[in-house]
């Protein structure tokens, strides 16, 4: 008796990782995070056996595959041809419990956040989907909750800036110092709604491309189409 086996690999997962939240169920992002592929995503996995889920602090995106060059088991290319270039969607909802726990701004009405494996952040081996925190200009303005750089120290706004105003990084009814400095998701983050164009309003899209990246790291496939398989992260 012939024995079939489907074999699916995973062809990336995005780490949501925030200090709050461990990776034990009882205390999982998940609960505060909803995650969705758009529709035209969800027509995309059909075509190619692609598959997701949330797996304690990752989204965890698999498609079906087989052996490149068999017997070896390793490595692995994917099952249907790819024949397009193609984008996956993932539109993320949160809860005002998540929001409350996070130097976010509230967004989802006139902007949205935005993370793509079409950018180069990569520290510490860490492949970030987030941009670098953006310098402090007292010439823009800033939503409640948005995070700057001034001076090698990193801000948070605590309420809305209007550029109008000339409001100083200084100004401590404004601005809130933190205590460390390091790799968050920040206001260059933000993109115009209208840019981004979500079929949904969402707090933040996903973007994830089979072409066109900046650092060959962040590939989701190999010269001969061989699953990389790479694990993108968006630090909160």
């Amino acid at each position: 008796m012939d024995v079939i086996k489907t074999i699916y690999t995973e062809l990336f997962n995005v780490k949501l990782a925030h200090k709050a939240y461990l990776s034990a169920k009882g205390n999982s992002i998940f609960n505060q995070i909803q995650v969705a592929p758009d529709e035209n995503t969800r027509a995309l996995f059909k075509r190619y056996e692609i598959d997701y889920r949330c797996i304690d602090n990752r989204i965890v995106c698999f498609i079906r595959s087989e052996l490149l060059s068999p017997p070896a088991k390793e490595p692995k290319k994917s099952y249907v041809l790819l024949v397009e270039a193609f984008k996956v969607r993932f539109l993320l909802k949160v809860t005002r419990g998540f929001t409350d726990k996070t130097q976010v701004a509230s967004a989802g009405v006139k902007s949205v956040y935005y993370f793509t494996n079409k950018i180069n952040n990569v520290q510490s081996s860490n492949k970030y989907i987030i941009k670098p925190i953006e310098n402090f200009n007292a010439a823009n303005s800033y939503d409640d909750g948005t995070i700057v750089n001034s001076a090698g120290a990193s801000f948070t706004a605590l309420q809305p800036i209007k550029s109008a105003d000339s409001i100083a990084i200084t100004n401590t009814a404004f601005w809130k110092k933190l205590l460390t400095v390091e790799q968050v998701v920040n206001n260059a983050d933000l993109q115009d709604i209208a840019v981004v164009n979500p079929s949904e309003n969402c707090f933040a899209v996903v973007d994830i491309f089979n072409t066109g990246t900046l650092n060959t790291s962040y590939n989701l496939f190999g010269s001969s189409l061989q699953l990389l398989s790479p694990l993108y992260t968006i630090p909160f």
